[in-house]
């Protein structure tokens, strides 16, 4: 029995918690007592912002590999449908040809006195804009931009082709130039066939002035008959049996049948020359151009001679024709270059070396521009006089 008659209850749970009923802080002291700028002890530094995955990075390189190759594409596609031009002209070299020189354009464009003297002589020519639009409208060729080679050759010395290749449409230049010289009432110009043949109308026997004639290939064909054009048409090999070089601004080749009708022409004047024009087979050179021109030429010995006979025979020839040329007058600088040539035996060949005077192509070209301004203007002469004829 209890000693009160109050029974005893549980005792009451205080409403503060007591000082000594709270959690210990933890080892460091409160965190409200932190210094400012200073991270609580108890507080975590924040997390590193998560790093780019594996995808996103394989698509990233996977888009610039995409845009590298569709930018190679886009230049190899301008290259080769817009820039690139597979050489033609020379595959229309007759096969009879005995010699052959082969033009460049876009590097002869870029050559210091064609640019000073040819160049304003095409700006006067197109300063008829009508006439000019007529024929590429006609022809569907942009002269001269769309034109990259020009090939001459000849069989015998007296009938010539000019062959043109470059971006030229096909099928397209006879009819055009037809059309042109109809409308606007050239004299002389009449369509045979696939060709179109210019006469001389002051020649009471008609002779014939030039041929036009266009290959398969676009290869424009200009030629002095109708025979040299007609061979020219069909397409084939025979200037690689020429050994035409395939590059440089001018190249050359001259068989043994052009040898030895030079030889016939010079005999008279200098035998020497002509007795070792005749112990060559054929030759093939180029004359590469900027500020220092040079010429190379390979000459191949005639069957049963030795290269080493034949150069040292060639290298007294140029001495001796140094002092010929000394009291003759200078042909674009052709005696500086005869001066300074080395003629030398390599292998079963002779190689003849020389630099060209800057000087003496620049006299030329001037030369050659004067003479073309003079007959342009003198057929523009000839058709103005019947319309200002009373």
């Amino acid at each position: 029995m209890p000693d009160t008659l109050i029974e005893e209850e549980e005792p009451i749970r205080p409403t503060v918690t007591d000082d000594a009923a709270a959690p210990a802080p933890a080892p460091g002291g409160d965190p409200a007592e932190a210094r400012p700028g200073e991270r609580p002890p108890d507080e975590r530094p924040p997390a590193a912002p998560p790093r780019p995955g594996r995808p996103r990075a394989a698509a990233c390189l996977l888009a610039a590999i995409a845009l590298l190759a569709l930018l190679v594409g886009a230049a190899l596609g301008v290259y080769f449908f817009f820039w690139r031009y597979e050489p033609t002209a020379r595959r229309h070299i007759p096969g009879d040809a005995n010699i052959v020189i082969r033009l460049e354009t876009a590097e002869l464009a870029l050559f210091g006195p064609v640019r000073q003297h040819f160049l304003p002589l095409l700006d006067e020519s197109a300063s008829d804009a009508s006439r000019k639009a007529r024929l590429e409208a006609a022809t569907g060729l942009d002269f001269p931009s769309d034109l990259r080679e020009i090939v001459i050759a000849s069989t015998d010395a007296t009938s010539w082709v000019a062959l043109a290749g470059g971006r030229i449409p096909k099928d397209r230049f006879v009819a055009g130039m037809e059309k042109v010289a109809r409308d606007e009432g050239w004299d002389g110009w009449r369509r045979e066939g696939d060709l179109l043949i210019v006469h001389d109308t002051r020649d009471t026997r008609t002779r014939t002035r030039a041929v036009i004639g266009q290959a398969d290939d676009g290869t424009i064909v200009l030629g002095t008959d109708v025979e040299i054009v007609n061979a020219a048409l069909p397409a084939s090999d025979e200037w690689q049996r020429l050994d035409l070089p395939e590059q440089g601004p001018v190249t050359f080749a001259l068989t043994s049948a052009a040898w030895s009708g030079a030889a016939g022409v010079v005999s008279a004047v200098l035998p020497r020359a002509g007795a070792l024009f005749r112990r060559v087979d054929h030759a093939s050179g180029a004359l590469t151009l900027g500020a220092e021109p040079a010429l190379a030429m390979r000459v191949a010995p005639a069957s049963g001679e030795a290269a080493a006979a034949l150069a040292a025979d060639t290298q007294a020839l140029l001495g001796s024709l140094k002092l010929a040329l000394a009291v003759l007058p200078d042909v674009a600088g052709a005696r500086a270059a005869l001066e300074g040539a080395q003629a030398l035996a390599q292998g079963d060949k002779v190689e003849i070396q020389t630099k060209w005077p800057y000087e003496g192509l620049d006299r030329a070209c001037a030369d050659l521009a004067q003479r073309a301004r003079a007959t342009r203007d003198a057929l523009d002469a000839a058709k103005a006089a019947p319309s200002a004829a009373p």
